[in-house]
């Protein structure tokens, strides 16, 4: 009964705060960017496009900025209460209703210590450490803000035609920040947890790119935005490559269930005209698609050192490891970074593997729905959408899309969390390079082969 009563309050508290979060983001980005020009015009009849643009441009760094701290506050109780609900416990119940504001608590005490820099340690090197970790996760979110958008003019001058090419080397830089925190901290439990990182990196980056290359050689482009388009139509209908070996999946399936005048037989030599061959070859695909999605969520878990891969800030080995000697603002900056990183690796697998902030539940099951056509079309003639711009229908369901998907994966990565043990330091590395290296050079090939045929033969 006590676990039910957990599993009510913490979903109270994901609907709070993440309403919190993205209207706090948006009434921000609506206030610079339409609001303030549209007073100015209104007002002072002052409608300069430079201007406008000018305002606009700060938009994604004010998104940003409002954003980061607010979402981080929200994670940290977020695992705290789901970790209290795995191990049949009551989670942070003091501070605020339920236990609200906990974090926010912890984060004034964290502001308020003692900034201290052991003797011996490299000062400059000991300071710019948690700095060098935090920069990437802003900067490499940037052509995330685009993706998981769906290219909203806010952030359309943001998106990159090689975005995760761009976002996969900032995600490098982070492992140069914990060795430096290892080695400057003049401690041998730091050092030890700077070198692991080194080690953890070099070990899982290899699949995690290879899984992520896989995606990009399915879809024919670097470009984010346009791999979440080519998801667009419903979880069967991975259109690929511009029409090529997935599509057309959910209308056979639509057909074979009575929706639609076409029959299945005649949508299936449509899109596989060698029939057998083209759907056993598009079956592989999806095959491959999906371990390399399993790749990923385990290379990212190692990279950014979330249990079972927490071996650079082992408690029970090295204390804390590589941050063991901060405290302060600094340690709340390590802090920050590694919730923010769980986030941008989350969005990272929101835009690559399940179509960003697309609808996946098949378009003939959604016209069934009695009134939401309706609904739509009224909220869209509503003066709050025709007149003041505050909400775009289709981005509000498109967001709400990204927020669930996104936060399935921090759950997910909360649930690895609350079961599994940690890898010994000789599991990990070998994990990493006998199964997972080998496992993400053979998924590649095949799908490289696989691809060929289909587009040879499709």
């Amino acid at each position: 009964m006590q676990n039910v009563d957990e599993i009510r309050k913490l979903t109270t508290l994901s609907i709070v705060w993440l309403t919190i979060t993205f209207s706090a983001v948006w009434l921000v980005c609506w206030a610079v960017g339409i609001g303030l020009p549209m007073a100015l015009d209104t007002f002072f009849h002052y409608d300069n496009e430079l201007l406008t643009e000018t305002l606009r441009f700060f938009v994604p760094a004010l998104s940003i900025l409002v954003f980061i701290p607010i979402n981080a506050m929200f994670m940290v109780l977020l695992e705290r209460r789901a970790l209290a609900i795995f191990t049949v416990r009551k989670g942070p119940n003091r501070v605020g209703p339920d236990g609200y504001l906990q974090t926010m608590a912890d984060a004034v005490k964290l502001l308020l210590k003692e900034d201290i820099t052991p003797i011996g340690a490299d000062a400059v090197m000991f300071t710019m450490a948690p700095i060098i970790f935090f920069a990437p996760s802003i900067i490499g979110a940037v052509p995330l803000l685009a993706a998981v958008t769906s290219n909203h003019p806010f952030y359309q001058s943001l998106n990159l035609p090689t975005g995760i090419f761009y976002v996969l080397a900032a995600s490098a830089i982070p492992v140069v920040a914990l060795v430096m925190a290892g080695w400057a901290s003049n401690n041998k439990y730091s050092l030890v947890g700077g070198l692991r990182s080194a080690a953890q990196a070099i070990s899982y980056e290899i699949p995690l790119v290879m899984a992520i290359l896989s995606v990009c050689v399915m879809a024919g482009t670097l470009d984010m935005v346009k791999i979440a388009e080519q998801q667009a139509g419903g979880i069967l209908n991975w259109n690929f490559f511009g029409g090529g070996a997935l599509t057309g999946l959910d209308k056979i399936i639509a057909a074979s269930m009575g929706v639609g005048t076409t029959s299945a037989a005649d949508l299936v030599k449509t899109y596989y005209p060698f029939e057998g061959l083209s759907v056993v070859a598009a079956i592989i695909l999806v095959v491959c698609l999906i371990i390399s999605f399993c790749m990923y969520l385990t290379g990212a878990c190692a990279e950014i050192n979330r249990i079972p891969f927490d071996l650079p800030e082992a408690e029970s080995e090295l204390v804390s490891g590589y941050n063991t000697e901060y405290s302060g603002m600094k340690f709340a900056i390590f802090f920050l970074a590694e919730f923010t990183n769980l986030f941008v690796v989350s969005s990272i697998t929101t835009v690559m593997f399940l179509g960003g902030g697309d609808n996946p539940i098949p378009p003939y099951i959604l016209d069934k729905i009695p009134g939401l056509s309706a609904g739509i079309s009224a909220l869209r003639e509503s003066p709050i959408c025709s007149q003041l711009h505050l909400i775009n229908p289709e981005m509000l369901f498109a967001t709400l899309w990204v927020i669930f998907k996104v936060y399935s994966i921090v759950f997910f990565a909360i649930l690895v969390r609350g079961t599994l043990p940690r890898f010994r330091i000789d599991q990990l590395i070998a994990f990493g390079w006998k199964r997972l290296i080998p496992l993400s050079l053979i998924v590649f090939l095949v799908l490289v082969f696989a691809r060929g045929f289909v587009i040879c033969h499709g």
